[in-house]
């Protein structure tokens, strides 16, 4: 079985591990910056709130662009141009947290950064989609993401490494984020050139295509997607939840980069196993799995006990995260699989405020109530998947 594994893995294409490694750059860069936004708030004078705002505008601006680089696929527009551009952007406005003098200023290079996410994912996904055949795509999604958050750990690290132990100051980290960025958009233009550009479509075509009506298989997934989606709050719960129940400030970081790690080393295991037994059961087990985790942190006793649960946590994403884009796939006809992506990302992403002002409310009541209504919102969106959406061949999609 492993070596059938292994096997599969080194037959994917090689643009599936130049988008990987884009990502991995991309996502080192990214991890340098993202852990250090606090305390950057902090020092210009923004405060919690300040923190709230960022991160809200910028998912909610990153959710409108998706659905709109989506479609753009859809209509002929050359998928490769928009990936380039989007990592390029992103790559561009880290660094310039190094200079920001107010948290406005913070607000909007980081809802900059998230834009440039919003051009780039639909146009990604659909070229790793049509990279590979069915058999393997989940494989390919799941290889992905895996080396996406290889980059999470190694950006972590960095950051941990030149300021605890380099002695930079903030500053000089954001500044350095720029030499992973810049060689994640080098390494996408080189990537996405022997994309083959899409013939030329008459402007009438491009209407036709953008009229192309998402099948009910696919609606009902995203709906179902939006309800699982609002137990999905951010990671950095977790870490609080470990201190608050006593975990040293020391070791919070590393508790981050093994929850990272873990999600990394499942993410093409599961992938493999997503193609094996269908996409679909693979996406309904991984939401069960994910209502679970929370459920154990939610009677969980000791701090050392919620990062043993962090494991279970990890399986989630290892076995979901390619296998829905896998699914959506499956269930969509092609001229419209950019927009379907699209929206999948879209809803995820602005999920994420409506998920993480319940969760956050309730945490600052009860940890355990917290994690104890996510598990059941968990548990009813993955009800939910049950009886909604088809297995693929049961829909409307086009082979």
């Amino acid at each position: 079985m492993v070596r059938d594994f292994l096997r599969r893995v080194r037959g994917l294409p090689g643009v599936v591990w130049g988008l990987g490694l884009v990502s991995l750059l991309t996502d080192i860069a990214s991890d340098m910056v993202y852990p250090l936004l606090p305390k950057l708030l902090e020092r210009l004078g923004g405060g919690p709130l300040a923190l709230g705002v960022m991160e809200g505008v910028a998912e909610l601006m990153s959710a409108a662009v998706k659905v709109s680089a989506g479609s753009l696929v859809d209509r002929g527009v050359h998928a490769g141009a928009l990936v380039v551009g989007g990592y390029g952007i992103a790559a561009l406005a880290r660094p310039g947290l190094s200079i920001a003098a107010a948290p406005w200023q913070v607000v909007l290079l980081r809802a900059v950064d998230r834009v440039g996410k919003g051009i780039r994912s639909a146009p990604r996904d659909s070229i790793l989609a049509r990279s590979v055949d069915k058999a393997h795509r989940a494989l390919a999604f799941g290889v992905h993401r895996g080396l996406d958050n290889l980059g999470a750990v190694i950006g972590g690290g960095l950051a941990f490494l030149l300021l605890g132990v380099a002695g930079l100051t903030v500053e000089s980290v954001l500044l350095a984020s720029v030499i992973p960025g810049l060689l994640s958009t080098l390494v996408a233009l080189v990537t996405v050139r022997r994309e083959p550009k899409p013939a030329p479509v008459e402007p009438a075509a491009q209407r036709a295509r953008a009229r192309v009506p998402l099948p009910p298989g696919v609606r009902a997934f995203l709906a179902v997607v939006a309800l699982f989606s609002l137990a999905v709050s951010a990671d950095s719960f977790l870490l609080a939840y470990l201190m608050h129940q006593g975990l040293e400030v020391r070791w919070v970081p590393i508790a981050w980069i093994s929850l990272q790690l873990g999600k990394a080393l499942l993410n093409a295991p599961g992938g493999a196993i997503a193609d094996r037994i269908g996409a679909r059961r693979a996406v309904l087990t991984s939401w069960l799995v994910y209502g679970a985790a929370y459920a154990l942190l939610s009677f969980s006793p000791s701090a050392a006990i919620t990062w043993g649960i962090f494991a279970l946590y990890a399986v989630h994403y290892g076995l979901g995260e390619g296998a829905e884009k896998a699914l959506l796939v499956e269930l969509c006809p092609p001229d419209a699989r950019g927009r379907a992506l699209g929206l999948l990302a879209a809803i995820s992403g602005g999920a994420l405020l409506g998920a993480n002002l319940i969760f956050g409310s309730l945490f600052a009541r009860s940890p355990a109530l917290a994690f104890q209504v996510g598990a059941t919102i968990a548990v009813a969106g993955s009800i939910a998947f049950a009886l909604a959406v088809p297995a693929p061949t049961e829909s409307h999609r086009a082979r």
